[in-house]
């Protein structure tokens, strides 16, 4: 009984210091000054972010971890992005919050995660979410970010608002890395890029640890001469106007690692009809190592098309396979990446510039096309304009040389 006692006696201490230690930032119900915040969050940056240029701007795409360790909900009502000197770079609240916030169970959907106002700025006891940053800046990236986080809580007391600043994350100075593009001819689409929340929301669980290889990644389609992406029937690999397109080195390197003899699917299809796992969502691929802790990952190829074996020493430009139709792939498209390590899915995705294209336009309505086969529509008849150094917008049309 007394064992019992003095347990109980120490709980009852323990949850006083528990509320003491949560609040005393937001209010004063201990007497005591408070130099650091014990708010009951714990904030975790993912890989530094290394700045690419897109568009003539600087971007930086990185995530922020929050765990919230109360007893009950707190929300996240606004984030302010700081740069050198306390300066803010971005703010983020109300709908534009939501849109960067999801809770992490929503992000193994086979769907992409909702992203409504209301959907993740709520953290659950125990609950986690991943805030995906998409920071576009005029001016050159500050050497660290530093973020401020506003949260409410609402004990029985009634509700109750804190401002923490935490979250210091680094900003890789080095310059992204440049590679040659890995196709050649005109009017190539990269579907999914920069930003696009299907590759870069694409977090994969390998060996006990969850990471975002797609980052960067791009699915790379061609339109024909009727600006369409394939004619006739659609169930036909062969009537897509980019499948059977020879994939190029982007760089010198050695082949890694590669796997062939994966069927290539029936043109469009349905997620449903594929059976897919950690050995074959990447389908027939070639992963060429270019040094420096940098693999270049060609993905969904052609089977039997490959024309390297590991070990191979390869050169930019150099014929590596042809764009197929295979693994988790629902229509023929390359999809690329580049990233950490010799793995497709455990791996960190990380930042590159292309050498050069030329843009000819955005695809406005990706469905029409992509779904319902109509013409590719830009917006006015303009001259194709030269990019060099740069990462290419989501859906550019885009010629390489």
């Amino acid at each position: 009984m007394v064992t019992t006692y003095r347990s109980r006696v120490v709980d009852s201490l323990a949850v006083r210091l528990f509320v003491c230690v949560v609040f005393a930032s937001v209010i004063s119900i201990c007497g005591v000054a408070q130099t650091h915040s014990g708010f009951p969050v714990d904030i975790v940056a993912g890989p530094p972010p290394q700045p690419v240029s897109s568009d003539g701007r600087s971007w930086l795409l990185y995530e922020l971890h929050l765990t919230n360790y109360a007893p009950l909900p707190i929300e996240l009502t606004s984030i302010e992005v700081l740069g050198a000197g306390g300066s803010t770079l971005a703010s983020y609240r109300g709908e534009a919050l939501g849109k960067l916030v999801i809770p992490v169970e929503k992000l193994s959907l086979p769907t992409e995660p909702p992203s409504s106002a209301d959907q993740g700025q709520l953290i659950g006891e125990g609950h986690s979410v991943l805030v995906f940053f998409n920071l576009s800046l005029d001016s050159s990236p500050p050497a660290e970010l530093r973020h401020r986080f506003t949260f409410s809580v609402t004990p029985k007391s009634g509700r109750l608002e804190t401002t923490l600043e935490a979250g210091i994350v680094p900003v890789v100075q080095e310059p992204a890395p440049v590679l040659a593009p890995p196709l050649r001819g005109s009017s190539w689409v990269a579907f999914n890029a920069l930003s696009s929340p299907d590759h870069r929301r694409s977090l994969n669980a390998v060996d006990g640890r969850e990471r975002i290889p797609q980052r960067f990644a791009i699915d790379w389609m061609q339109i024909g001469p009727d600006r369409r992406l394939f004619h006739g029937d659609a169930k036909s690999n062969a009537n897509y106007y980019g499948y059977g397109a020879e994939v190029l080195a982007v760089a010198d390197g050695n082949v890694s690692d590669l796997k062939d003899g994966l069927p290539d699917n029936v043109g469009s299809n349905e997620r449903s009809g594929r059976t897919i796992t950690i050995d074959n969502a990447a389908g027939n691929y070639v992963i060429v190592d270019l040094g420096r802790g940098r693999f270049a990952l060609y993905a969904h190829l052609q089977p039997g098309s490959l024309r390297v074996k590991v070990g191979d020493k390869v050169s930019a430009g150099q014929v590596l396979a042809r764009l197929g139709n295979s693994g988790n792939s629902d229509a023929p498209h390359l999809h690329f990446q580049l990233m950490d390590s010799n793995s497709p899915l455990g791996s960190e995705g990380i930042a590159y510039e292309l050498l050069s294209f030329a843009q000819l336009g955005v695809v406005e309505d990706e469905d029409a096309m992509l779904d319902h086969g109509q013409p590719w529509q830009p917006k006015s008849q303009v001259s194709p304009v030269l990019h060099r150094l740069e990462f290419p917008l989501n859906r550019a049309v885009v010629t390489f040389p």
